[in-house]
């Protein structure tokens, strides 16, 4: 269920496994998405449901803090939380919490330190983002560290957070496609992602018009390979479509059915 919860953390472009689209193959050389204006808005707050075939599975929040100075680099913290809910708690409670620092400049994460409590066990992990290597640290609770590296290659790879912040600063024409490279936890992911057009999306805070995103996520290595050409999760993303950006909806497709998340509050300063 963790997986499931994930969705939201590039608002929210992980997922669970995803209904196999067979081996089509991505993009040789992917177009990378640039940082242009980073989609963050210092003070805002968002809260998400996460619903299984309609049933409540999971509750998630998110907020940016305000603008500092971390390192000499104008930065801004957002936290994220995500936790099992309704019927799915009782068999089993899960509890997601990350933390990103993100260089406003370049809209690239600095460090990110995460947090994850599942079944009684609790794992931190802590990724600091170089000019040219990502390195993750981990331990779960009663067992030795670890540790790896990912040799970015001069490619921009980012945490859920700034990838989030870089979708949402991202105008594109329809039929627009872009990558980004993203750590979630201790796996690295390749997600292709395609601007489907204008769209108007209920929510709990009534109609609204959005813009939709399609994307795959794609397994990857530390060397930025793909494990496999054949997309291991699918999904849609609606923003809304004004000045804020605000991620309103995501559904990942799976075998169990679709995975919604939906938007139930949002506060800005």
């Amino acid at each position: 269920m963790r997986r499931a919860l994930a969705l939201m953390a590039i608002a929210g472009c992980a997922g669970a496994e995803a209904r196999s689209l067979g081996p089509a193959a991505p993009p040789p050389a992917p177009a990378v998405l640039a940082p242009a204006d980073v989609g963050l808005h210092p003070g805002e707050s968002m809260a998400f449901e996460v619903h299984l075939g309609g049933l409540l599975a999971g509750e998630a929040s998110l907020a940016v803090g305000a603008v500092g100075e971390v390192e000499g680099h104008r930065a801004v913290v957002v936290k994220s939380r995500a936790a099992t809910a309704g019927a799915v708690d009782v068999l089993k409670h899960i509890i997601d919490e990350a933390t990103t620092t993100i260089d406003l400049d370049s809209g690239k994460p600095m460090t990110v330190d995460s947090l994850v409590e599942d079944g009684g066990k609790r794992t931190t992990a802590r990724a600091t983002f170089g000019p040219a290597k990502v390195t993750i640290a981990w331990a779960r609770e009663g067992e030795a560290p670890h540790q790896m590296g990912i040799a970015t290659a001069g490619l921009s790879v980012l945490d859920m957070h700034a990838a989030m912040g870089q979708i949402r600063g991202w105008r594109a024409d329809v039929g627009a496609t872009r990558t980004v490279y993203v750590i979630g936890g201790k796996r690295l992911w390749r997600i292709d992602l395609r601007y489907a057009g204008s769209a108007t999306v209920g929510s709990a805070l009534g109609n609204r018009r959005a813009v939709q995103f399609d994307g795959q996520s794609f397994r990857a290595r530390g060397n930025l390979t793909l494990e496999s050409t054949t997309a291991a999760r699918t999904f849609s993303v609606w923003l809304s479509d004004d000045a804020d950006r605000v991620p309103l909806r995501v559904v990942g497709h799976t075998e169990l059915g679709d995975i919604t998340m939906e938007l139930t509050d949002y506060q800005r300063p």
